[in-house]
């Protein structure tokens, strides 16, 4: 009787497996792809390569933003490459209401409608790999994505080392590094952040800010000579700075005199 009722629960257990898996990978897609030809206001199902419902002639998956009319199998609009399964969503209501709330139009909207445009033509024209990467590499500057802009920026100048554009990427490169440091310094995992700022300040040796933040965390590990020499270096790119001065003289640290002028010449 154990046995049996042990069997039944392990019969179910499988037969509830089976018929997630037959949904998530057979009905599912096969209702998403359905969405795509499905004409909302008349109700009714077009093509699978239709531009236009044949009976409303309303079109199926326009880009909202050149205007061009694509076939509704398409995820990427022919005309200007941008994304269209969010616009396919935002056609779907009503044009005054989409245009009075500025639905997909912020300037977050934007930035990952380009984001995505970007991926998708670096995968299908990598000859121009090096002009999409660096627009990518601005595109996560202004998003803020700290870590995923560093990295991209690591992958240009291995790609292209000898790039006209190398101190315009160092210095982006660092200013990410130093700001990612601060993430994890923010979460208190000090190692890391210590290691960013490291990073930062060799890939832009006149980041002021990046060798501060190298000082002030290993100042906090009682890696007091670390925290000297790299309070040094920042006070080398701006002399008579009265905070690193401060932090230095608070590590007992002589400083030059030449160090002091600009203070004194204020």
């Amino acid at each position: 009787m154990i046995i049996t009722k042990r069997f039944s629960r392990f019969f179910f257990y499988l037969i509830s497996i089976f018929i997630f898996t037959t949904f998530f990978y057979t009905v599912l897609p096969a209702m998403t792809g359905a969405a795509r030809n499905f004409c909302h206001d008349c109700k009714i199902l077009t093509a699978p390569d239709a531009i236009r419902c044949p009976q409303c002639n309303k079109p199926l998956n326009p880009c909202l933003e050149c205007g061009h009319l694509n076939p509704v199998n398409l995820d990427f609009c022919e005309n200007c490459n941008l994304p269209l399964a969010e616009m396919r969503v935002l056609n779907s209501i009503d044009p005054e209401t989409r245009e009075k709330l500025k639905l997909g139009k912020s300037d977050r909207a934007m930035l990952e409608l380009e984001l995505t445009k970007l991926n998708n033509l670096i995968k299908t024209n990598p000859e121009n790999l090096e002009r999409l990467l660096f627009r990518k590499g601005k595109i996560l500057h202004m998003m803020n994505f700290y870590s995923r802009e560093a990295m991209l920026w690591k992958e240009y100048l291995q790609l292209y080392p000898q790039t006209s554009k190398k101190s315009f990427i160092r210095h982006y490169l660092s200013e990410a590094l130093r700001k990612w440091g601060y993430l994890f310094y923010q979460q208190k995992k000090k190692n890391k952040a210590a290691e960013l700022f490291s990073e930062a300040t060799q890939a832009n040796s006149l980041n002021k800010e990046a060798w501060q933040w190298l000082g002030r965390v290993k100042m906090e590990q009682n890696q007091n000579q670390e925290a000297a020499n790299a309070y040094l270096q920042a006070l080398k790119i701006e002399p008579g700075n009265d905070e690193i001065i401060h932090f230095l003289r608070k590590l007992k640290t002589p400083i030059p005199e030449k160090l002091l002028e600009a203070k004194n010449n204020k």
